[in-house]
C-alpha cells in the first residue's frame, strides 16, 4: 500500500490513475483488506470516493494517507469503509474512518474518530456532501488537539452507565447538542440522558431529580437505569444497614 498524502490521492484519482481493474492497481489505490471479487474493488472505490475528494482542508489534504476496507458484517451485506491514517504514523487522537452503508449505524454516512470512541459514531448524515463539510469543519480541532465539549460529555454518560449498569454501555450515540443515547448492556434497550454543566440548568423534559453528578458535569436520564431486582433488593439493603 502506497502511503500518498490525501492531496496526491486526489490527483491522481482524477488523472484516472485508479480506474483500472486490475487488482495491483486497485492495492495502489489503498485497498488493504477485501471481502468482495477482486474486479469489483474499481466500483466500489469509485463510490466512496466522493468522501476522499471532498477534502479541501490543508491539514488533512498534506498530514494524512487514506487506505480502504471491504468489510463482512456477521450479517447484512459487505460494507465499504475509508480510513484516514496520520502520514507520521502517529494517531494521536487524529485517526478517523468513514464507513458506507454499514448495516452497524443508523444512516448511510458515519464518521467514526480516535478522540470519539470506535463504539459509536461521531458523526451520521445521509449524503457525502454533509459528511465533507463536517470533516473540513473539524480539521482545525484535529490539527491542534482540540477536544469538543461532547467528548467530555460522553466521558460523563460512560460513568454514570458503569455506575448503574455494572459494565460500560455497548454503544453511546450522539442524539444532539448535550444529548446522548445510550444501550443498555442489561436489556440492550436505548436510554436519553442529557449533559450539563449545573444541576440548575435541568434540561427541558428531563426530571432534575434524577441528575447525577460525573466527571464534573451533570447527567441528567430520562428514565431510570436498566436494573435487574437483585440490584434492587441490594442497594435497598445497604440502605438499610447505612441506617443502624
Amino acid at each position: 500500500m502506497n502511503e500518498m498524502s490525501v492531496r496526491t490521492w486526489q490527483e491522481r484519482f482524477r488523472a484516472g490513475d485508479f480506474s483500472s481493474r486490475n487488482r495491483a492497481v486497485q492495492c495502489e489505490a489503498g485497498w488493504y483488506d477485501w471481502f468482495c471479487r477482486d474486479d469489483a474493488l474499481a466500483g466500489r472505490l469509485k463510490k466512496i470516493s466522493g468522501v476522499v475528494l471532498g477534502i479541501t482542508d490543508p491539514f488533512i489534504l498534506d498530514n494524512y494517507y487514506v487506505w480502504f476496507k471491504n468489510n463482512c458484517p456477521l450479517e447484512g451485506p459487505l460494507y465499504d469503509d475509508v480510513r484516514f491514517e496520520p502520514l507520521t504514523g502517529e494517531r494521536d487522537g487524529k485517526y478517523f474512518v468513514v464507513s458506507l452503508d454499514s448495516p452497524h449505524e443508523h444512516m448511510k454516512w458515519a464518521l467514526v474518530t480516535e478522540r470519539y470512541g470506535y463504539d459509536a459514531p461521531e458523526f451520521e448524515c445521509g449524503n457525502v456532501r454533509d459528511m465533507v463539510k463536517y470533516i473540513n469543519a473539524i480539521a482545525p480541532e484535529l490539527a491542534r488537539g482540540i477536544q469538543p465539549r461532547f467528548v467530555q460529555e460522553k466521558a460523563a454518560v460512560g460513568e454514570y452507565v458503569r455506575q448503574h449498569e455494572g459494565k460500560s454501555s455497548y454503544s453511546i450515540r450522539r442524539a444532539g447538542d448535550h444529548l446522548f443515547a445510550y444501550q443498555s448492556p442489561r436489556d440492550w434497550k436505548y436510554r436519553t440522558v442529557a449533559v450539563s454543566d449545573s444541576p440548575e440548568n435541568v434540561p427541558q423534559g428531563f426530571p432534575a431529580e434524577l441528575a447525577e453528578q460525573h466527571c464534573m458535569l451533570y447527567v441528567f436520564p430520562s428514565e431510570a437505569p436498566a436494573l435487574d431486582r437483585a440490584d434492587v433488593l441490594q442497594r435497598a439493603q445497604r440502605r438499610k444497614e447505612q441506617t443502624r
